[in-house]
């Protein structure tokens, strides 16, 4: 995707080739910075905000565009209210087994929601934790338990791995420190294109 005058192209896996999507979110809509779309039961959903005219300024109102990987059309996805006004800073999307979880982060409590089906699409609060120190949500396990990026007071950069227990809030350092920063992602054991041969590469 380009940024203003939005403009989306899917490509196909059955012609190995690009098109033009005829659909694309409103210009109104901005996306989070380069944030990774989060894929889940068929489609992708990505953080965005909606920037509204009013009073001489501009009013924000986070949420999600999603895609729908079947018949590829984009759609909105609103948030609760709390989440929809907060500082889209403090927001971040994951995939949780199969659900779609948003995580918002506001000192010190971490809390994170969980999108339910249906339409229109709800959301339910899983849990808020307090954390004692400064922390960045990297990721969730399969079990649900979020692992944290712990960073010092007064340090901008760099930290260690940990997991939370949502309802006893203890901590397991994983023993991962970084001078730098992290990302995690998900992974899949096989990932094959659809109508193409496999090819092997050593």
């Amino acid at each position: 995707m380009t940024s203003n005058r939005w403009q989306a192209e899917v490509f196909s896996l059955s012609t190995g080739a690009w098109r033009r999507h005829g659909n694309p979110p409103r210009n109104s809509i901005q996306f989070l910075g380069f944030r990774i779309a989060v894929a889940v039961d068929g489609g992708l959903y990505w953080l965005a905000f909606n920037r509204t005219p009013m009073d001489g300024g501009f009013r924000l109102d986070n949420l999600i565009i999603s895609l729908d990987l079947t018949s590829e059309e984009f759609g909105e996805v609103n948030l609760p209210d709390s989440l929809a006004q907060c500082s889209h800073s403090s927001l971040s999307i994951f995939k949780l087994r199969e659900s779609l979880v948003v995580h918002a982060f506001d000192a010190p409590s971490s809390v994170v929601w969980m999108m339910n089906d249906g339409i229109p699409k709800t959301f339910t609060k899983l849990f808020v934790i307090d954390l004692p120190v400064c922390v960045i949500v990297r990721g969730f396990r399969k079990s649900g338990e979020p692992i944290y990026e712990t960073v010092k007071e007064h340090q901008e950069i760099g930290g260690r791995l940990a997991v939370c227990e949502p309802n006893s809030k203890n901590m397991d350092d994983l023993g991962i420190d970084e001078a730098f920063s992290f990302s995690v992602f998900p992974y899949t054991e096989t990932l094959l294109l659809l109508d193409k041969p496999d090819l092997n590469d050593f």
